[in-house]
């Protein structure tokens, strides 16, 4: 097997598949990562193809999940590397060991305690600072395609049975490489940018509760603030692409006095210290790429995982659970790959389809209504959500989370993809709870206590 990137898919897809005896070969473009400790790590590790890698992240409980299944000693690593455990809900914040968690790293860390892993793994190669520039395959004349390897930007050739591109959201292996007619990808522009800065906690202070929402919604913008490993965390803003006003919070002395404006990041950002610049992400899409339909040409050989293939909004932290999920089914199944290379291409695609694509279309919703608000904000009003009874059921659960537990805890598991929306709605005591406090009332809009439109104008005008 050759898995092309060596990402948190492409990674944790090699080490599980190796676990369970494949001979892997994985290439990465990017140059070795570096030594030292997670600052060191943090400080010096630059991956270009990685757009997201220095942007908050956090590590979901249906990612831990599978670390569990997969490689426990692994979670056990991250914890000794100053990973941190936060609670699926945060009503069991400061209730003891929690029963459900997430892991709270920044990327870098968390990717050099699983790049470390995969070194040590016997059956992968590590093949690094190589690009793969094309694909081995043998076409038919009805359009069908069998990939039979990769070649390298060094002239070598790589055969395999089974290619696996996990070279991520810009990948060109399936746009550029094959060479064959795809469906048209599913894509949503976001519409928003991405703001992050990392902090470092100040000596003797504390991070706070993880007792309230780490996201909050401003109208005009988002704020969100994430816990990290070692005593770090971080904090991000979204803003609508079209806001004139975005890039003047790419000024450190403007982030500093806006996230000291809004209470949510202020009691954050007070007990840290900063530590570098504001890092900016845009063109931000919801992107699906799909192999042929089944009266398609048939494509053996080759498939594609974590945002290769299907990449969210990275604010909701979906796509490293995602990936993971994606690289344990690739693992568990890619020993059918031999007998059937385009029964298993397509087969793996409909799993896809059926485990992942619950949580795109989610991502599409959510986007949908996140954008709306921010662009109704910046002309001063107030966003209407859809009337239909799923919108306004899921406007009243995120209404209702922070106050009452069993609603928190049910949208907390599905925030974490432990269980699907169906599932939540499912929850008769949940929707019982919702619907009768409720009733025939509009949902509550929670006032959001930060800088009013105008005062954010204001703020970055001085």
């Amino acid at each position: 097997m050759v898995i092309v990137g060596a990402g948190i898919a492409g990674l944790s897809a090699a080490l599980f598949a190796a676990r369970r005896g494949h001979e892997v070969v994985l290439v990465e473009r990017d140059a070795a990562r570096p030594e030292g400790g997670a600052d060191e790590v943090f400080a010096s590790w630059r991956r270009p193809g990685v757009p997201q890698f220095r942007h908050s992240h956090k590590f979901l409980g249906r990612a831990v999940g599978v670390l569990l299944e997969e490689e426990p000693a692994l979670v056990a690593e991250l914890l000794e590397a100053g990973v941190r455990k936060t609670p699926v809900n945060r009503f069991d914040a400061g209730r003891g060991e929690p029963a459900e968690y997430a892991l709270a790293a920044r990327r870098p860390v968390f990717e050099a305690v699983l790049r470390r892993a995969v070194e040590r793994r016997a059956g992968v190669e590590l093949v690094l600072g190589r690009r793969v520039t094309g694909l081995r395959a043998d076409r038919g004349g009805d359009g069908s395609v069998l990939v039979r390897g990769v070649e390298l930007d060094d002239g070598r050739r790589l055969a395999s049975g089974l290619v696996v591109d996990a070279s991520g959201r810009r990948s060109p292996v399936l746009r550029r490489m094959l060479g064959a007619p795809l469906p048209p990808a599913e894509v949503q522009h976001c519409g928003f940018v991405y703001l992050s800065r990392h902090y470092r906690l100040s000596p003797g202070r504390e991070l706070p509760p993880m007792d309230r929402p780490l996201a909050l919604h401003l109208g005009y913008a988002a704020a969100l603030v994430f816990p990290g490993d070692n005593d770090t965390f971080s904090l991000s803003l979204t803003f609508a692409t079209e806001d004139r006003l975005r890039h003047a919070l790419r000024d450190p002395r403007m982030w500093d006095r806006f996230v000291a404006a809004v209470p949510h990041t202020a009691r954050w950002a007070e007990r840290g210290v900063p530590r570098g610049g504001v890092d900016a992400m845009s063109g931000i899409d919801n992107r699906w790429q799909r192999m042929p339909a089944a009266d398609g040409p048939a494509i053996g050989g080759l498939v594609s995982i974590g945002d290769a293939a299907i990449q969210t909004n990275p604010t909701y932290g979906r796509g490293a659970a995602m990936a993971l999920m994606h690289a344990q089914q690739l693992a568990r199944s890619a020993g059918e790959a031999e007998d059937d290379p385009a029964g298993y291409v397509a087969g793996f695609a409909a799993w896809t389809e059926r485990h992942l694509g619950v949580w795109f279309r989610a991502q599409l919703a959510a986007d949908r209504t996140g954008v709306a608000k921010i662009e109704a904000g910046l002309r001063g009003a107030r966003h209407e959500d859809a009337r239909d009874p799923f919108a306004r059921l899921m406007a009243g659960m995120e209404a209702m989370a922070s106050e009452d537990e069993v609603v928190g805890r049910g949208l907390g598991r599905m925030a974490h993809l432990l269980i699907t929306p169906t599932q939540l709605l499912s929850d008769r005591e949940v929707v019982r709870r919702v619907t009768r406090r409720l009733g025939e009332t509009a949902v509550p809009e929670p006032r959001a206590q930060g800088p009013s439109r105008a005062e954010f104008e204001s703020l970055v005008a001085c």
